[in-house]
């Protein structure tokens, strides 16, 4: 809600200065005045400045004549507000006079009659003199202009206090020819006020709305998953251009050279076309439709539009009441649809039955008004302006809702990716030269040089079947726990894990996995990990580099990663071998060649043919930093006994490699290596 508050903060501010500005607007401080002029005489009561005066009533009428304030020879009256129609003439089309004398002004006072648009055109004559005008009148439709705006026109009584009015009207482009909003009368200076003041409110409120609809069309270009916003600012475009085409006509003021078709067009199609985007932003919005009504309903609207484009206005006003209907059977469809999303209890259900709501209401009144059913000022506008609040207010809740669900799934996103990065490390990522793990494919691989280190529990067959399953698991999870942050210190990875062991890769020089493989083991002495009465782990690492194939293996449900390779095998098969010696790390000879600082290890080999059947090394090395100082100063000291004894093993010379396995274990009377080597001397001569 805080989000939603801070996110219509500048619309609501908007909304609130221009609400203030009306309310504010000189017309609030007026006195106004009902008064019904009587067979073409209006008397005004006493009145001061702030008195305005709503003029209805029977005024002198003459057809087919301009400039006739009354037909002497036979008086004829007809009321204003009104159309040519309900006067004498008995049609929609044609021209005439109509005349009305009113008395009672102040002779030292300077008025304005104010005249709302006239349908086609009409000319205000005051005590003789052309005063103001809405296009040009005529006696045919070739020679009548249309109007566009209102006519204001300033006038002085006579010393009498009196004022003689004649309006010219013509009619041959429209369905209608009058006006249906009454005639104001009042002082010049509060009317001029009230006039420029609205055309300035009205501006800024069409301005206001045309901000909205922009900032919603970047929102929609920002994020597209909300397309109903895209339709939410067209209908507010056209919502915009409805108040610049009526009162009080501010197009007409800033194109006054527009035609006035291109004017007649813009007035009539911003009905069509507000059902049109309300009916698709509906739509988009709950994602509920009745197919063949909404299609229809859509190009209804459509060809509504196209017809008042390119058919002639007579027809198209004639038919006005056709568009009305479409406004209508929208809305009833656009209302089924939201009841429907209120029983779905869809998202912003609620906000968009108010603003159908108050759009049905103001558009029912000024329909009525149009159909000269009632008399009054057009306010679909005012109500939209309210409704785009209303709409605005809920597309930034949406928008709100929608980025805290983005921030969730980036949150999700994360945690997915961080537990993907568990099963396929990111350097497995970079190995492959991928950035993400979206983009690993079946087939993909990489030839590589890499160090391989296995690494085994020992004896934990034997120790499983002594614990519960569940038991096993808090072993191995332990075990996993203390040796995988090591590998990942020394840039090491874990290809695979194994049952109780795994594969870790190291892409720097050999001297990482082997600085790993030490303190792998000398944490593992450190903490001791058991349980119950069983033996504490401990692990046998081989250590291995060369070439190696990486790939992604599987199908579209399923993919792994495999390696392929020697290297990973000879790895294994060093693992395997620190059993037969009894040590804790064993390193190929090309590991051995492959270090940088070698001085800084205790390494001895162990041996030099493959002879002993444990590997097809054919010389290996032990790295023994993990053992105790006693003893690494015992393997140093008969480290040239041992590789003596491993040649003359080699030369098959078995009586001086017994000689010098015996000088070494004087020295280390329980070297397992050199027992080893003594007992398979010794059955090897026995089988000779």
């Amino acid at each position: 809600m805080k989000k939603i508050l801070l996110g219509a903060l500048p619309f609501l501010c908007m909304f609130f200065i221009i609400t203030f500005i009306h309310k504010a607007k000189p017309i609030q401080h007026m006195r106004e005045h009902a008064i019904t002029a009587q067979h073409g005489l209006l008397t005004l009561p006493a009145h001061g400045d702030r008195d305005i005066f709503s003029i209805k009533g029977q005024w002198h009428f003459t057809p087919n004549q301009f400039y006739y304030f009354r037909d002497n020879t036979r008086p004829l009256y007809a009321p204003l507000p009104g159309r040519l129609s309900e006067t004498s003439l008995k049609t929609e089309f044609g021209y005439a006079s109509y005349g009305l004398r009113i008395v009672g002004l102040n002779p030292n006072k300077v008025y304005v009659l104010q005249l709302n648009h006239i349908l086609s055109s009409c000319t205000i004559v005051i005590n003789g003199i052309d005063r103001a005008g809405q296009g040009q009148p005529g006696v045919s439709a070739q020679t009548e202009i249309p109007g566009k705006t209102i006519s204001m026109a300033s006038f002085k009584p006579l010393k009498n206090g009196t004022a003689d009015i004649v309006v010219n009207i013509s009619n041959f482009h429209n369905r209608y020819g009058g006006t249906d909003q009454s005639i104001i009368l009042g002082s010049a200076d509060i009317l001029n006020e009230s006039f420029v003041f609205n055309l300035l409110f009205y501006n800024i409120t069409a301005t206001v709305l045309l901000l909205f609809s922009m900032f919603f069309i970047m929102l929609y270009l920002n994020y597209k998953k909300m397309p109903y916003i895209l339709w939410f600012a067209f209908a507010a475009i056209t919502i915009s251009i409805r108040i610049s085409v009526f009162y009080p006509h501010i197009l007409a003021y800033i194109w006054p050279t527009m035609p006035w078709k291109f004017y007649f067009i813009l007035r009539y199609s911003s009905m069509p076309l507000a059902a049109l985007f309300f009916t698709i932003f509906i739509n988009k919005i709950f994602n509920i439709q009745y197919v063949w009504i909404y299609r229809s309903i859509i190009a209804i609207c459509l060809s509504s539009t196209a017809f008042i484009a390119i058919a002639p206005t007579l027809l198209v006003s004639r038919y006005l009441y056709m568009q009305q209907t479409l406004i209508f059977i929208a809305a009833i469809y656009d209302a089924i649809i939201i009841i429907r999303a209120l029983f779905k209890r869809k998202k912003s259900a609620v906000w968009i039955a108010m603003v159908l709501g108050i759009l049905a209401g103001f558009a029912l009144y000024d329909t009525l008004v149009s159909q000269w059913v009632i008399s009054g000022k057009l306010l679909l506008q005012e109500g939209a302006i309210i409704s785009i609040i209303i709409a605005v207010i809920m597309s930034i809740d949406n928008y709100a809702t929608s980025i805290h669900q983005i921030e969730q799934l980036v949150e999700e996103q994360k945690r997915i990716q961080n537990a993907l990065r568990r099963f396929f490390p990111n350097q497995l990522l970079m190995f492959l030269q991928k950035n993400n793990i979206t983009e690993i494919n079946t087939g993909d691989s990489s030839e590589l040089s890499m160090t391989v280190l296995s690494i085994d529990i020992r004896s934990f067959t034997s120790m499983s079947e002594q614990l519960e399953p569940d038991e096993v698991f808090i072993l191995l999870n332990k075990y996993f726990a203390l040796v995988a942050p090591i590998i990942r210190k020394y840039g090491g990875v874990i290809m695979k894990f194994l049952g109780d062991g795994f594969t870790a890769l190291f892409s720097k020089n050999p001297d990482a996995a082997v600085a790993c493989g030490i303190e792998i083991q000398k944490k593992l002495q450190e903490e001791n990990i058991r349980l119950g009465n069983l033996p504490a782990i401990r692990a046998g690492i081989g250590i291995d580099t060369g070439k190696i194939l990486l790939g992604v293996i599987g199908n579209d449900s399923r993919l792994d990663s495999v390696v392929i390779s020697n290297t990973c095998y000879t790895a294994e098969e060093l693992q395997a071998a620190t059993k037969v010696y009894s040590n804790t790390i064993i390193i190929s000879e090309s590991i051995f060649k492959s270090l940088q600082y070698s001085e800084n290890f205790h390494i001895r080999c162990i041996q030099e043919s493959p002879v002993i059947d444990t590997s097809e090394q054919t010389v290996i090395y032990e790295v023994y930093d993990c053992d105790a100082p006693d003893t690494q100063d015992k393997k140093q000291k008969t480290a040239s006994y041992i590789e003596k004894a491993l040649k003359k093993i080699k030369e098959k010379n078995y009586a001086t490699a017994q000689t010098y396995i015996a000088k070494s274990l004087e020295i280390f009377p329980e070297d397992p290596l050199a027992l080893h080597y003594q007992k398979v001397i010794r059955e090897t001569i026995y089988n000779l």
